[in-house]
């Protein structure tokens, strides 16, 4: 049987692998007290990423105590011209852009010319009203509910096109709802970025990139940064973003968007970040506590604490407190891991897609051991024999109202069998007559009894995610093949000017896709709608329900989760 991790709906990143030698630029300097051995074994990290002389490379930097200990340069900056990578080659930074914004909000409550609890639409008054407040706060946290633009052009198809929107304002404010209710939920957006980088030109009076460049980099003697937002404004100290073909060699993907300021587009190099690392230990903006007040987390509605602060991510790391954010563009991968206690910071800067995360935090485990916890005892559940009826009891469909996914359990011999369209079929066996588990991976599944030991509903736990499943019984029925005509049609989604195409040939209907969208999601252009109950579909993307008028005609359908994005509404054309 096919053997399936649950819910793989998220974005996706791309990742180069192979396996080749490293090539360098500037060793390190004499008198760093670093042991060879070190540095030959973050060679070797990087070599097993597929990084050689011959390929697009990066830069590594190690900062302890205020300076470099280790600075490595790696492969080509330009792979058409063979141009190295320096240790000072600029990169885009991309979302690791985010905290240059956060930190220019911040300036601006100090200088009093805005407030964090602001709504937003105080300075954007054309922005819709969803009514609810949301703050400056909420953007800033990623707590505003705002659908996240890269989601909205990953579904109209425009996400890597000649007319990608995600930088464009209007396209964010033609949402006609958000995904929750602001302040309820952490879920990373990209449009709160784009909405924070207009806010700082309307108070900051002046344009984005210029108050950035002034305001921050200049104070913080960040003198080689700039932000990429026009075209032609790229310096030739710039690495140049790197893709791998449909032929598996590496071009320039040529995909420069200079709308994407506020979220991304920060060119930057590794000694300039050393500045910027060390104005989180002597702050040159200002009098006030730069470094509490950049990592100083939300407080969601509930009173929750989330995790993400400013621009940046608030975690642990072997029992360490961490500071850090990562980016990606689709051509270039950077991350900035800080681990204050220690005065350790590791910059990894990437002119091709690759898991610079991954490698950031290997190679600070080379420097801090730091006080991690003994891995508690990993028991892995035993099989145990439960009988047949309390087997069958756990028998049927089950809802998914997150994703709008259908999960049919079954039995078989003496243990279950999960399955859900595009999700997976797999065994799953008992640990005791309610919980299941599987031999692959960390994923288990539970049944809820009532009172009267009667199966009312389930859950999928995954790596700690826990998704709720509504027990739908054992005679729910999909639409027959012949009442599948009734749904075909063009379906119009305002929300992101795109039309979808609905289907039905052979017996079976089936949704298409903009290319590019199929393409990112792995998945067909056509691809069929798999009934389930009502008027409950699944695709490669997301459950998907139509919707009926008083007469019972369909009207549209509502897309329900990519991840980032809720609940798009399409409806049918006439």
């Amino acid at each position: 049987m096919k053997k399936s991790g649950f819910y793989t709906i998220a974005l996706l990143l791309f990742c180069i692998s192979g396996t080749v030698n490293t090539g360098s630029v500037y060793n390190l300097k004499k008198g760093t007290g670093i042991p060879d051995s070190i540095e030959i074994k973050i060679d070797t990290l990087i070599a097993r990423m597929g990084i050689s002389s011959e390929t697009p490379g990066g830069v590594v930097g190690v900062i302890k105590d205020g300076r470099f200990i280790f600075k490595k340069a790696y492969g080509l900056a330009d792979y058409d011209t063979k141009k190295p990578n320096t240790t000072t080659t600029l990169f885009n930074l991309g979302s690791t852009s985010k905290q240059f914004t956060a930190a220019a909000v911040l300036l601006l409550e100090k200088e009093n010319k805005l407030s964090l609890k602001d709504d937003i639409r105080k300075y954007l008054p054309d922005f819709p009203d969803y009514g609810y407040t949301i703050t400056i706060e909420n953007l800033v946290h990623h707590t505003s509910g705002i659908k996240s633009s890269d989601g909205l052009c990953l579904m109209a198809g425009t996400l890597f096109s000649e007319d990608n929107r995600e930088g464009d304002y209007n396209f964010i404010a033609r949402q006609k709802s958000l995904n929750f209710i602001p302040g309820d939920e952490y879920m990373y957006s990209n449009s709160g970025y784009i909405l924070l980088g207009k806010i700082v030109e309307k108070t900051g009076g002046m344009k984005f990139s210029k108050f950035i460049e002034e305001d921050i980099f200049r104070p913080v003697e960040m003198t080689h940064t700039y932000i990429y937002d026009s075209p032609g404004k790229i310096t030739g100290n710039s690495a140049a973003g790197h893709v791998r073909g449909d032929d598996k060699k590496f071009k320039e993907s040529g995909y420069q968007n200079s709308a994407l300021t506020g979220i991304s587009n920060v060119y930057t190099n590794i000694e300039d970040l050393l500045q910027w690392d060390n104005n989180f230990y002597r702050n040159r903006l200002g009098k006030w506590d730069f470094s509490e007040e950049m990592t100083t987390p939300a407080i969601l509605n509930n009173g929750d604490t989330c995790k993400y602060a400013f621009g940046l991510d608030i975690s642990e790391h072997n029992g360490l407190r961490t500071i850090s954010h990562g980016g990606g563009t689709g051509d270039f991968s950077t991350f900035y891991l800080q681990i204050p206690s220690e005065k350790l910071s590791v910059i990894c800067l990437f002119n091709i897609s690759t898991n610079a995360t991954s490698l950031a935090y290997k190679i600070a485990d080379l420097f801090v051991k730091g006080n991690p916890q003994p891995a508690a005892h990993s028991v892995k559940p035993e099989k145990v024999n439960i009988d047949s009826a309390a087997l069958q009891a756990c028998t049927g469909k089950y809802f998914d109202n997150s994703y709008w996914f259908e999960v049919t359990i079954t039995r078989e011999d003496d243990h279950l069998v999960f399955d859900a369209p595009y999700q997976g079929r797999f065994e799953i066996y008992p640990s005791s007559d309610t919980s299941f588990f599987v031999t692959f991976a960390d994923l288990n599944v539970v049944f809820c009894k009532n009172d009267k030991g009667e199966i009312t509903k389930g859950a999928i736990i995954q790596r700690g995610d826990r998704f709720e499943l509504t027990y739908l019984g054992t005679n729910t029925s999909a639409p027959a093949a012949e009442q599948l005509s009734q749904y075909a049609g063009d379906f119009y989604c305002e929300d992101i000017d795109v039309t979808y195409p609905v289907l039905f040939k052979d017996n079976k209907l089936y949704i298409v896709f903009p290319e590019s969208t199929a393409k990112f999601c792995n998945a067909k252009v056509e691809s069929e709608l798999i009934p389930q109950h009502d008027d409950y579909f699944a695709s490669p993307v997301s459950g998907i329900r139509f919707t009926r008028n008083a007469d019972n005609e369909v009207t549209g359908f509502i897309l329900k989760n990519i991840g980032r994005v809720r609940n798009l509404v399409f409806n049918k054309m006439k």
